[in-house]
């Protein structure tokens, strides 16, 4: 392996070259036709051929368009070439708006060579040797249904319907995929295992969830141009978001200052006008340190803290809690020098969301005086007693006061110049978006930088203001899936589903609590190199169920663990789907390009056959074409206006529609929010009990300050990457032209300490497990931290290891009060020699 050579300074590379790279129209469709002209592999399409130096253009029969949508944004339209039946060509569809028209490599390879991958599941296969041994023989779907309606069988009889179990993921964003585990549990009054926490992308959602009520959300993507400055903590959108990255760039030639917040100088930083090295897991400290500032410098805006948050909420300093009168709220009037009262905004005024309509005026009594105290102390007599009681924006200002710029910079590892200075950027170099992502996300205190972002937005009055703003996600995914009603998710009326929290699967099939699990049945979810913990699972976990099954496309190494594994259709064989989009405010329809491979069929039909089987199909919806399950139970009868509102038929004609909310959708414009209150509730009652009524820091589990950091000093992260979404393109031969093997990025300080240079095999360990892997020593990491790209397989690495072997799962008592616990990849402490 050679040496990481420096990164090409910012400005260097420019914004065209860069779209050349990663995704722009034009040269995107020229990379699709000469990617699709290489050699092929033995079981890919022909080559198409080449006229003087450039790829000809391929022959074909027809041009289909369909959504390419791996996970984790994307969700790029394609135009498939079809010659025989057979893929030839895929290039980028067009959109409403051509800003979306992309494609990328991992997208083109998809298509090429994952549908026609030699690891492709065709059959129905059952296992024959022990579990893990990839040992399988072929099946039909007459046996592979009735050994699934056997297990099934024998499990409701013997413990009741709740032994059968069910977990999806997000591996394939339609809409379909994404919901088939709970509509099958609704259909069989299974248990249904929910997917955001052990998916690792929780945390944020509970930063969102207590302060504005709302699971996330963020201001449109064009909306970056016009920001003076945009502050990224977590976020590395050109290597993970690069269909949107020329956003990033758009808004730098407009005058923007990138500024991005990561312990590793990654694709995003390299671009960025300045880099900020944190500590892991230490943003929120970062971001307290700011807000010090601030406040001590009297920069906060008064006005907004009063009008649109709860900050002149008065508090009881004995309990902590809200007072009340009745149901309103009490707040000191300084000219009445009284507590006078402030009704929370009525629920009907409020958006629904995930809808962001409002309606009505909001009445008099919802309005604070604007002689409410923000600070100060009062006493105040509630029911004959007398109170002391000071304002939550007073009680603020008093919890910032552990966290002056030097303080943070102890906590955080930036310094307070630093601190001070990306302060004074963010309240002078205004508007000033802030953006968050799972960068953040991924520690077991990750929720705490999304709070605190949320506080610094609110104390300066920068939510809901064009190029301002907090923005995490957003887009059509998952509001549509937060806003299917209950028709949509209740194939089989009468009958539903156990619900608990994915998060802690292991647990619960470990002990068999709090009832027994015998069957579980995955879907588009990568467990066999996504999960914490492989050894637990692996002699702890899976021992406990009777019966694995895994719908997938490829055999995976969680697939190797099934005893049944189920083919289904990649994007180009589904016949139909709806698919929503992480990134953008549209949603598209999968069309069939190419006809099922082998015997691959779609979650949508396997469970047609089941229901068939288990003699229930013609009492439940499944009995209903796809297309007309779509349109009656996800469109026509969705609660959200914003999708209710599509004319499915226009979505049928036209692919691509925008759903109800505006192309240049502003996070948060209506100022009514989804709170008890209606505002933006700074404080939050509900999180006092862990002395989180607060934005604050703690360390993460498994600090690199910590007792086990004596042992383990450095902290595990395992980054997504540019060259795969999570494990599903990395085996794929054009991906390996770029990405070859996997590698450890190491600092050089840490790596000279331990003798290892670039090329030397290393062993990473913890008393969890360990794994072997060539090193890379690089500059663009910070001491203390270690980095593996993520979405190997084990094959992938000496010895058949694997880096989740090192990864925990601890529950946050915090996290599982607003949601659940959120999988925390990088909080992990470990050690690494020479292998």
């Amino acid at each position: 392996m050679t040496e990481l050579k420096p990164r090409v300074p910012n400005g260097t590379l420019k914004r065209r070259q860069f779209l050349k790279l990663t995704g722009g129209a034009a040269a995107v469709a020229a990379a699709g036709s000469s990617l699709a002209a290489c050699a092929p592999e033995a079981n890919a399409p022909e080559s198409l051929g080449t006229t003087e130096g450039r790829a000809a253009q391929p022959d074909y029969d027809r041009i289909t368009r369909t959504v390419c949508a791996p996970n984790c944004v994307g969700s790029c339209g394609i135009n498939a070439f079809v010659k025989d039946d057979r893929l030839v060509k895929v290039e980028a569809a067009d959109f409403p708006n051509n800003a979306y028209h992309r494609i990328c490599l991992r997208g083109i390879s998809n298509a090429m060579q994952r549908v026609y991958s030699d690891d492709r599941v065709k059959y129905p296969m059952k296992r024959t040797g022990e579990r893990g041994s990839g040992e399988f023989e072929r099946i039909s779907w007459e046996e592979a249904l009735d050994l699934i309606y056997e297990h099934m069988q024998k499990n409701i009889d013997e413990y009741g319907p709740t032994a059968n179990a069910f977990i999806g993921m997000t591996g394939n964003y339609g809409v379909f995929p994404q919901i088939m585990a709970s509509l099958l549990a609704m259909t069989y009054d299974g248990t249904a295992f929910t997917n955001f926490g052990i998916m690792g992308d929780n945390a944020c959602n509970m930063g969102f969830l207590p302060p504005l009520g709302v699971q996330q959300d963020g201001s449109c993507w064009e909306d970056l141009v016009g920001a003076k400055a945009i502050i990224m903590f977590g976020c590395n959108y050109t290597e993970t978001n690069m269909q949107e990255a020329h956003f990033l760039f758009d808004a730098q030639e407009a005058g923007a200052k990138l500024i991005v917040v990561d312990p590793r100088f990654s694709r995003t930083a390299a671009k960025a006008d300045w880099w900020v090295p944190v500590r892991p897991g230490t943003d929120a400290a970062l971001v307290l340190g700011m807000m010090n500032h601030i406040v001590a410098t009297g920069r906060y805006d008064e006005n907004f803290v009063r009008t649109y948050t709860n900050g002149a909420f008065l508090v009881d300093t004995a309990t902590g809690k809200l007072l009340r009168q009745g149901d309103n709220y009490l707040v000191w009037d300084e000219d009445a020098q009284a507590a006078v009262p402030v009704a929370p905004v009525p629920d009907e005024m409020k958006p629904a969301y995930p809808s962001i309509q409002v309606s009505g005026e909001l009445p008099d009594i919802v309005q604070v005086p604007e002689t409410a105290a923000l600070t100060g102390s009062c006493a105040v007599s509630v029911n004959g007693d007398i109170l002391e009681a000071k304002p939550a924006f007073q009680l603020l200002v008093e919890s910032l006061e552990n966290y002056t710029p030097e303080a943070a910079s102890a906590i955080c590892e930036v310094s307070a110049e630093d601190i001070v200075k990306l302060a004074e950027t963010y309240i002078t170099d205004t508007p000033a978006a802030l953006r968050v992502s799972q960068g953040t996300n991924r520690y077991w205190n990750g929720h705490l930088p999304t709070r605190a972002l949320i506080q610094l937005a609110g104390i300066t009055g920068n939510i809901g203001k064009p190029h301002a703003n907090i923005s995490w996600a957003g887009g059509t995914l998952m509001r549509f899936l937060f806003s299917l009603g209950p028709t949509a998710v209740t194939p089989r009326e009468g009958h539903a589903s156990t619900t608990l929290p994915g998060s802690q699967w292991y647990d619960i099939v470990a002990s068999q609590k709090p009832h027994p699990i015998k069957l579980l049945w995955t879907q588009n979810y990568g467990w066999g190199t996504q999960g914490p913990d492989r050894n637990r699972l692996e002699q702890e976990v899976l021992p406990q169920l009777d019966f694995i099954i895994v719908s997938e496309q490829i055999m995976t190494p969680g697939a190797c663990y099934a005893d049944l594994v189920l083919p289904v259709t990649s994007y180009y064989e589904d016949p139909f789907d709806i698919v929503t989009s992480w990134s953008n405010n549209y949603v598209q329809v999968r069309e069939q390009a190419i006809p099922a491979q082998f015997e691959a069929k779609t979650d949508y039909e396997i469970a047609q056959m089941l229901a068939d089987r288990f003699g229930i199909l013609e009492e439940t919806e499944w009995k209903l074409p796809i297309e007309e399950y779509a349109r009656k139970h996800l469109i026509e009868e969705c609660p959200v206006p914003e999708f209710s509102s599509i004319d499915f038929d226009e979505l049928l004609e036209k692919k691509v529609v925008t759903s109800g909310y505006p192309d240049n959708h502003i996070a948060f414009e209506s100022m009514r929010f989804q709170t008890p209150s209606g505002k933006i509730e700074l404080y939050t009652e509900s999180l006092l009990e862990f002395g989180e009524e607060l934005a604050c820091h703690y360390e993460p589990l498994e600090s690199n300050r910590s007792e086990r950091a004596g042992v383990y000093p450095l902290t595990f992260m395992n980054c997504r990457t540019v060259y795969t979404t999570h494990s599903q393109h990395v085996q794929l031969p054009w991906i390996r032209e770029v990405a070859p093997e996997p590698w450890l990025e190491i600092s050089p300080s840490d790596a000279d300490e331990r003798s290892i240079r670039t090329g030397d095999i290393v062993e990473v360990f913890n008393d969890r497990g360990s794994y072997q892997v060539k090193a890379l020593v690089t500059p663009e990491i910070k001491p203390g931290c270690l980095n593996q790209r993520q979405g190997w397989w084990p094959r992938d690495f000496p010895g058949n290891t694997h880096y989740s072997s090192l990864i925990q799962m601890t529950l946050n008592p915090a996290q599982d009060a607003i949601s659940e616990t959120n999988f925390a990849p990088y909080d992990n402490l470990v050690d690494v020699r020479l292998a």
